[in-house]
């Protein structure tokens, strides 16, 4: 075959030949022209339409600068969809509407084309294939697919609620493959790669209801030039590391309750919104020393949880942080529970969570029961249903029982008092750090890491978990019909945390009642990737407030009371229930407190996090280093310097590291690994699950969006809704400003952003998940439905 006659630039001529080849994928009939053969002969053209095609044909672009091999102007010339071939006029009206795309953009060429192709019927899945992933290069065949509405344009106009699904398949591993449909899908891709003599193909395709492949549109991918070759080659090594670390990893593992596990990465302590998907590696082990090393399970430990021993919570495959939810479900577990009742709890919702992957964000609420409320027998039968025995559910619940009493009514070592007085004792060690001398100590990182773990992040950890508690109980008040969605928006909204202070302070800045150095002594440390050495302080920013477009500061909250009937009926279901000392009051001030605690605390610790990250930035520059080349520098690696002499200069020693996790981190973001991992397929094999967000109030609003990085650069955020990644408190300033709403990439449902946005009753939707995401980022306006749980975009 003569290869080089598919290197034609032409759309209509490079199907005309794919068409003549005798290959799985089907070019369905089509018939071109070119736009002055139209002007000379329009009436042999119409003539040839309807002796070609018998029902619904397509009107298609084939611009002679649509399909270049550097360049492509895909997309950017119109399609007709579904004409009639019996009614001329339509035909004649859609012809002219494809070429006037073509006058849009510039004068018409003479190589510019018309193609008129027959409709594929019954289409049960359209979309495109990149044979690599089109920004790294990396070797996927990258599918993003419309399964669910039977159209074949869906994908590629960027439109609809059912342009989301993307399917990442490693190019050596289609064997891996359980889908006959894209089993069928990608051995016709294959083909054609070795037809045309190139693995780098841009292709439309459509499947119809018995699974034989069309081939709507082929060009070469054009970016190229932007990959990283090298990386590209070092990601099949990578994976096969990946698949033998998880082998292991998904094998029981002695004094943990499950047979098997599975990683995800947002379960738990939801690892990709506090660091990323795919973190640097100072900021990774940061967070593993600081969180879930072993201070999640001292934590949990504290308040009555059965815990693995010396396991660590979060684990990174490629330099991707997970979750082992196995770990999990056996630390939600009360440590009276028998062992036997304990491995079956762990065993079912490992299950449950594989049967249901959406959940991968809300497993405390939607997968484990963690905490007693006043619902659980309907909890139980819906999350344990028939995998305990009625006594075993007793017992189960006997045990929640007694731990949350203990938890919301003493004042023992795992309440909200203790660790609160923890908190404020780390409060006042950091008084002691200045701004000269110590920032430059590295030595002083050893006591304000043991300060920070002792005094900050394990009272945080139980804070952040009576955070889980309250909001379960809080639920199950819903769920009982004593509140109504609307009461607990307006308690929510009653509740002052930090985040309120924030707004306040940021006002009094604003009208000259605070200067900017007390200003910045409060909130100074606050910065919005808080492991993250090159995401900026609030003190090393610009102004934290932009010209007039701040909200009305928030008057102090009217406090939510309940009303006599639900006093009455809270104080019966707590006796009913047995919490005979505590009262509906009682309850409403432990919700209360357990939401601001845990803001204050994560407050408080973050401030250590940053003052550690300055010590840190400081001592790189003193040797030499940009706070980038430091970044990619393990946190021990660093404290090893102070620890062991060596043979080459500091600079040295630390920017071999630097440059060879830099190396690492690439590879890192070039791999793609499912939000949920369940078994050693999926490594190569990669559905990206479209998440359900969390969607705070109940509101509805329809705005300009705006897609904020890391800096506040005096951008004007009034009447925007705003789309970060990540639900980090560090973007606390966006509530300074009237914003229309606000939408995270990342996110769960108790996440510090949920709060926020409770707090200030702002409409939000937390964790869209990656696709959400990636389609938001190319709005204009968004529509934004939190009461019927809708995000779409307006262009």
């Amino acid at each position: 075959m003569n290869i080089k006659k598919y290197n034609c630039s032409s759309k209509a001529k490079l199907l005309h030949l794919i068409q003549a080849e005798n290959l799985n994928f089907i070019v369905p009939s089509l018939i071109s022209f070119t736009v002055k053969e139209l002007e000379q002969s329009s009436s042999e053209i119409f003539d040839r339409i309807s002796d070609t095609f018998q029902t619904k044909i397509i009107i298609r672009s084939s611009a002679s600068d649509e399909d270049g091999k550097s360049s492509s102007s895909a997309g950017e010339y119109d399609s007709v969809l579904n004409v009639s071939v019996n009614n001329p006029e339509k035909i004649t009206k859609a012809i002219n509407r494809v070429i006037a795309s073509y006058e849009k953009k510039r004068p018409l060429m003479a190589d510019d084309e018309v193609i008129i192709q027959e409709m594929v019927q019954n289409t049960t899945m359209s979309g495109v294939i990149f044979t690599h992933d089109l920004n790294t290069g990396a070797p996927y065949y990258v599918i993003n697919y419309d399964d669910q509405s039977g159209l074949t344009d869906t994908v590629t106009s960027g439109g609809g609620k059912y342009a989301n699904r993307t399917l990442y398949v490693h190019r050596n591993s289609i064997n891996k493959l359980r889908s006959e449909r894209f089993n069928k899908l990608l051995q016709a891709v294959q083909e054609l790669e070795q037809v045309m003599s190139s693995q780098f193909l841009d292709i439309e395709f459509a499947l119809d209801e018995n699974l034989t492949p069309y081939l709507l549109q082929v060009r070469a991918i054009t970016t190229q030039p932007n990959w990283n070759r090298a990386v590209s080659k070092r990601i099949d090594s990578t994976l096969k590391g990946v698949q033998s670390f998880v082998e292991n990893r998904f094998k029981r593992i002695e004094k943990v309750y499950g047979k098997t596990t599975l990683f995800g990465q947002m379960p738990d302590w939801n690892p990709v919104e506090m660091i990323g998907r795919s973190p640097r590696a100072l900021a990774t082990s940061l967070y593993q020393i600081l969180i879930t090393d072993n201070v999640w399970s001292r934590a949990r430990k504290t308040m009555g949880y059965a815990i693995p021993i010396n396991q660590p919570l979060m684990v990174t495959l490629a330099g991707q942080p997970f979750i082992d939810t196995r770990l999990s479900f056996h630390s939600y577990l009360p440590k009276s529970i028998s062992t036997t009742i304990s491995e079956k709890l762990v065993n079912h919702w490992v299950e449950s969570l594989r049967q249901s992957p959406e959940l991968h964000d809300k497993i405390e609420f939607e997968v484990a029961i963690t905490a007693y409320s006043f619902d659980i027998d309907e909890r139980i039968e819906k999350l344990i249903g028939c995998a305990l025995t009625s006594d075993e559910k007793k017992e189960f619940k006997q045990a929640h029982f007694k731990q949350t009493k203990s938890l919301i009514s003493e004042d023992g070592r795992g309440s909200i008092k203790q660790a609160l007085k923890k908190i404020n004792t780390l409060k006042n060690k950091q008084k002691k750090f200045s701004n000269t001398e110590e920032q430059h100590n590295l030595l002083s990182l050893f006591t304000m890491t043991s300060d920070c773990i002792q005094y900050g992040t394990i009272p945080f950890s139980i804070l952040a978990r009576h955070g889980f508690i309250a909001k379960t109980i809080l639920i199950s008040i819903y769920h009982l019909g004593i509140m109504t969605k609307n009461e607990i928006d307006q308690f929510q909204a009653s509740i002052h945390t930090v985040a309120s202070n924030l707004v306040s302070d940021i006002h009094s800045l604003k009208f000259g009642e605070l200067t900017n150095a007390e200003f910045m002594q409060s909130y100074g440390h606050l910065r919005p990737g808080t492991y993250d050495i090159i995401s900026h302080r609030y003190d090393q920013m610009g102004d934290i407030y932009d010209g007039d477009a701040l909200y009305k500061q928030k008057d102090k909250a009217e406090e939510f009371k309940f009303s006599k009937q639900q006093q009455q009926q809270i104080n019966t279901l707590l006796e009913d229930n047995g919490f005979n000392t505590f009262k509906a009051e009682d309850l409403l001030n432990y919700i209360r407190e357990a939401t601001i605690g845990r803001e204050y605390g994560k407050f408080i610790f973050t401030r250590s996090v940053s003052n550690m990250l300055e010590i840190i930035a400081s001592f790189a520059e003193d040797n030499g280093l940009s706070r980038d080349e430091i970044s990619h520098v393990p946190f021990n690696s660093i404290l090893d310097i102070e620890k062991a002499s060596g043979e080459r200069s500091i600079e040295e020693r630390l920017r071999g590291i630097s440059e060879c996790e830099k190396e690492r981190h690439q590879i890192s973001m070039a791999i793609r690994l499912p939000q949920l991992l369940t078994d050693q397929a999926s490594v190569h094999i990669v559905p990206f699950q479209v998440s359900h967000p969390n969607f705070i109030t109940h509101k509805k609003v329809i705005a300009p969006c705006l897609i904020l990085r890391d800096e506040v650069d005096k951008i004007h955020l009034k009447g925007k809704i705003i789309i970060i990644e990540g639900a980090d408190p560090g973007f606390d300033w966006i509530f300074s400003q009237k914003i229309a709403g606000l939408i995270t990439k990342y996110g769960g449902a108790n996440s510090h952003m949920a709060i926020r946005c409770a707090e200030f009753g702002i409409p939000a939707a937390i964790g869209c998940g990656e696709q959400r995401y990636d389609l938001l980022l190319k709005s204009n306006k968004v529509h934004l439905d939190c009461a019927a749980g809708l995000i779409n975009s307006l262009h």
